[in-house]
């Protein structure tokens, strides 16, 4: 379907940043107005139920945001899906599982997001632990060469694997073929953890042929317009002990007496923690509900940011690129992309002065190192776009 208008969904953060030219939804993507009730709604709740809110919160609240979830990723198991605050906690209970073993061995890349690459390069500083990493900085030029070396590692036997859906720092995404063929090559044995925070919501993607054989990790803070605090990994069918672990873990049980053995429930639940904010289920459920009641659907939000995409490379002014000496970090058709566009600096410090004058104008984009991503979203049109064009013309 053809979006029409989408920008009528978020008239409060637009007012609130009037004048300027928010081009950073990777980074925080405007929320549908829709989500200040449902914040109100978990107060409301909250103040009804107190204690008692729990109750509905698992039976009603939580099992909407995993069906939410379930039904972008094209999964059958609901249950299977594990919430928390975010990403990065549910990447370290899945670490867990391995708590104690002499010969970890863990296979990623060099473009990994911040916690994740802070993480690993905390854990690699332990002797028992063995962490490679497959250079994926030339893969917006060349996916061959990357998923050659990644399948050839892929024979080593590792314990885990984690890579990301769409790189964080380019935009350069894996296409569901792409991700079936290097799961399709790893041992039975090795976790797979995929990555998905920028591709969530944001590129269509169809896990089904992967259902129960993947760990995969999304969240609601950026393309799932939830705003923060809802995290969830997409669990394989197992009985899963992690040794990180809270109440949540074991949530229905709850009431039977307590055995001799710590007790974990028997789907994706077993990764929960322990007590959170749960006011980002109810921003999440709230923004989904709109987009189904109104029957949009992630490949026409996906069509609809392409589409702006393509005008601003259209008429992005060479000046304005030459001025910076920036390099576009994507092929220039956009086939297959995530949902911001990525150039690089010849330096960080270059990188850093262009971020601030484009700011000192009111563009608001964001750096990562001498990378600078210009991101589009739903509250954006094409008047937008022109505008962004223009200034960048004054300013070269």
């Amino acid at each position: 379907m053809t979006l029409s208008n989408p920008k009528q969904y978020y008239t409060r953060f637009l007012k609130g940043h009037e004048g300027k030219l928010h081009f950073a939804a990777h980074s925080h993507h405007f929320w549908p107005d829709v989500t200040r009730d449902a914040q109100i709604a978990y107060w409301d709740d909250s103040a009804i139920h107190s204690d008692d809110k729990w109750g509905k919160i698992f039976s009603d609240t939580i099992p909407r945001t995993q069906k939410h979830i379930a039904k972008i990723l094209h999964l059958k198991h609901h249950e299977q899906i594990v919430l928390a605050p975010n990403t990065h906690e549910l990447s370290t209970r899945l670490l867990s599982l391995f708590l104690g073993k002499k010969d970890l061995k863990i296979l990623t890349t060099t473009n990994e997001f911040h916690s994740w690459r802070r993480q690993f390069l905390r854990l690699s500083e332990i002797p028992e632990i063995k962490i490679h990493q497959v250079d994926s900085t030339q893969f917006p030029f060349d996916h061959k060469s990357f998923l050659s070396e990644m399948k050839t590692e892929l024979a080593k036997n590792y314990d885990v694997v984690f890579m990301s859906q769409v790189f964080f720092d380019s935009g350069s995404a894996l296409t569901d073929e792409e991700v079936q063929a290097l799961v399709d090559m790893t041992p039975a044995s090795t976790l797979f953890v995929l990555d998905g925070y920028h591709g969530f919501g944001a590129i269509p993607c169809n896990l089904s042929k992967l259902e129960g054989r993947i760990f995969y990790l999304g969240g609601g803070y950026k393309y799932a317009q939830g705003g923060e605090g809802v995290g969830f990994m997409v669990v394989p069918y197992g009985n899963w002990r992690p040794a990180y672990t809270g109440w949540y873990a074991d949530h229905a049980h709850l009431s039977k007496p307590a055995g001799t053995q710590v007790g974990y429930s028997d789907d994706g639940m077993a990764f929960m923690g322990a007590t959170q904010d749960p006011s980002g289920f109810y921003r999440f459920n709230a923004v989904w509900d709109l987009f189904e009641s109104k029957e949009i659907k992630v490949s026409a939000i996906h069509d609809y940011v392409q589409k702006l995409q393509k005008i601003f490379l259209k008429d992005l002014p060479k000046a304005f690129l030459e001025a910076w000496s920036l390099k576009a970090l994507f092929d220039q058709n956009l086939t297959w992309h995530g949902h911001f566009l990525t150039f690089e600096a010849p330096t960080v410090e270059v990188a850093e002065k262009c971020h601030q004058t484009l700011a000192d104008h009111h563009i608001l984009i964001d750096r990562r190192g001498s990378r600078l991503r210009f991101g589009f979203g739903l509250y954006q049109d094409q008047e937008d776009v022109a505008e962004l064009l223009a200034r960048l013309n004054k300013l070269a």
